[in-house]
């Protein structure tokens, strides 16, 4: 995969993190995003396309170099109206673009904080979690 289509990924990744905390919390969230790395001494990216460029920067290292397990949080809404994400990479050596740990394609995996949950949704019931498989957005069955 080449960067191009990395960071077309990541866009996609971006509005599926979205949903994923909007079913999680049962209320719409903003259309605009805020991003910043875990444990790093780094600046926050504001914005769809910077949050996309700041990800890629870390993430994508060639075609052939991809770290495989990224976790993406949904923390917060800022005072500015943005859906505040935090990311973390793990430890995995990169490798070509494929399979992720959560199953999907590529190294994302989504989170929710329980800042942004509302207590509207049981999101531990066999129908949510059925739900979020039907969308794309949990790729394993619940028994």
């Amino acid at each position: 995969m080449n960067k191009t289509e990395f960071k077309k990924h990541i866009q996609k990744t971006l509005s599926e993190l979205k949903l994923y905390a909007e079913l999680h919390a049962g209320i719409e969230l903003p259309d605009d995003f805020e991003f910043e790395w875990q444990f790093a001494n780094k600046p926050k990216a504001v914005g769809k396309e910077n949050v996309t460029e700041l990800i890629a920067e870390k993430v994508y290292l060639s075609e052939s170099k991809i770290y495989p397990c990224v976790d993406l949080i949904v923390e917060n809404i800022t005072d500015d109206n943005r859906i505040f994400i935090s990311g973390r990479i793990a430890g995995f050596e990169p490798r070509a673009f494929g399979r992720g740990w959560s199953n999907r394609p590529g190294p994302f995996i989504y989170g929710v904080s329980s800042k942004i949950l509302t207590g509207k949704i049981n999101c531990d019931s066999r129908e949510f979690k059925d739900m979020l498989f039907d969308k794309g957005l949990l790729h394993y069955k619940t028994e």
